[in-house]
């Protein structure tokens, strides 16, 4: 388990140029839709593949420069689900407490366990899936 993929590309794209490559090539059928998320100044940030109830897959790019960046790549990573965390459910008292009791860690511990099993589950299997589907998209258009 990886929970992060990369694809070297052969030039360099910017968030605005994979969502356009993806509207024009991605199979929304047999795959999933896709959506984005943005900066607070209104840039593309990412685009948004669901892989989970609570995580996503996430898609960026990253330029080749400096001095461990060698290579274009298309970066693709699980994230935790902006629709994951609903603010009406979560109890923000329990922030504020000095120290939790036995139940409340017991607790938080068996809700990390789950989320990182779902993580590394089913989670990675759509990365993986993606990946490979990105892939073939990119070598077909002479992307590789």
């Amino acid at each position: 388990m990886k929970g992060r993929q990369t694809i070297k590309i052969n030039r360099s794209m910017t968030p605005d140029d994979i969502l356009h490559f993806m509207e024009a090539h991605w199979d929304r059928e047999n795959m999933s839709e896709f959506g984005t998320t943005t900066k607070r100044n209104g840039d593309l940030e990412y685009i948004v593949l669901p892989a989970t109830e609570n995580w996503d897959v996430i898609i960026y790019p990253k330029e080749a420069g400096g001095l461990f960046n060698k290579d274009n790549k298309l970066v693709m990573c699980a994230a935790r689900a902006s629709h994951a965390i609903d603010p009406s459910k979560v109890d923000y008292t329990k922030y504020f407490r000095r120290s939790k009791d036995a139940f409340d860690k017991i607790k938080d511990s068996k809700e990390a366990i789950d989320l990182n099993a779902e993580m590394m589950g089913p989670c990675e299997d759509a990365l993986q899936e993606y990946t490979g589907f990105m892939k073939k998209l990119l070598e077909e258009n002479g992307y590789l």
